[in-house]
């Protein structure tokens, strides 16, 4: 399916096609295209952006404001659907199947079919809440093929203490991505994210680390993904906004 958004300016696409992770099934991702997609020869950059655990892949061209910031940046945005069910909790040492979903399936399906510059330094990935861990989680274990990790309210607790304490533990500083974290002050999940930032620190591993008012909603979310698109443009590799 394609639809045009912003008076024709940005390109939509509810996208699905076999997962061997997911054991051939069919996995969806919704991907936004820059306007001169279609009339160009351009590669672009890719950010991969994860919903939350109750929210699917319509999660962020949802927002009022999406498109249009989308649209003036150059970027192609990848927002995929990923079953709550797949970020089962393992060691960092082991994988997880949403992990494999994107490594594996997503990643190498976007760069056979759309024109990105598939490097690390051009590719992206964050999400919020649940999304958040699993950005940090899948960023952090496959540096070779992120750049740039972020997390906005990320999901860091209910059992998921361990992975995520092996994934920093194992973590080369010198090879980490950048990393952007936020969360609201008022949000269940703030110690997690406290702990996390000082696990960062105490390995000496850079990272931009915001606390910012509100709770677990759109009201940190919003400004916070586009506080990360906005820490994309100021990399070289990323085109300015326009």
């Amino acid at each position: 399916m394609t639809e045009e958004l912003a008076g024709g300016q940005l390109t939509a696409r509810t996208v699905r096609f076999p997962s061997e992770v997911m054991g051939g099934t069919q996995a969806t991702f919704a991907i936004l295209l820059p306007p001169a997609y279609a009339t160009s020869e351009a590669r672009y950059p890719v950010v991969y952006l994860l919903h939350g655990g109750t929210q699917n892949h319509t999660a962020f061209p949802a927002r009022a404001w999406f498109a249009k910031e989308v649209s003036r940046r150059g970027m192609i945005v990848v927002m995929p659907h990923v079953p709550q069910s797949t970020y089962s909790v393992r060691t960092a040492a082991s994988t997880t199947p949403f992990i494999d979903f994107i490594v594996r399936d997503l990643v190498p399906y976007v760069d056979a079919n759309y024109r990105t510059t598939a490097s690390r330094e051009s590719r992206a990935i964050a999400g919020l809440s649940m999304g958040g861990y699993g950005a940090v989680l899948a960023g952090l274990t496959h540096p070779e093929l992120f750049g740039t990790v972020g997390a906005f309210s990320g999901a860091f607790t209910a059992g998921r203490e361990g992975s995520i304490l092996e994934v920093v533990n194992r973590l080369d500083p010198d090879a980490a991505p950048t990393i952007y974290l936020a969360c609201g002050v008022e949000d269940t999940v703030i110690t997690a994210s406290r702990e996390f930032d000082r696990l960062l620190t105490e390995r000496k591993i850079a990272h931009e680390y915001r606390e910012v008012p509100g709770g677990h909603t759109w009201d940190v979310w919003d400004p916070q993904t586009l506080a990360f698109l906005d820490l994309l443009s100021r990399q070289p590799a990323w085109p300015r906004p326009r």
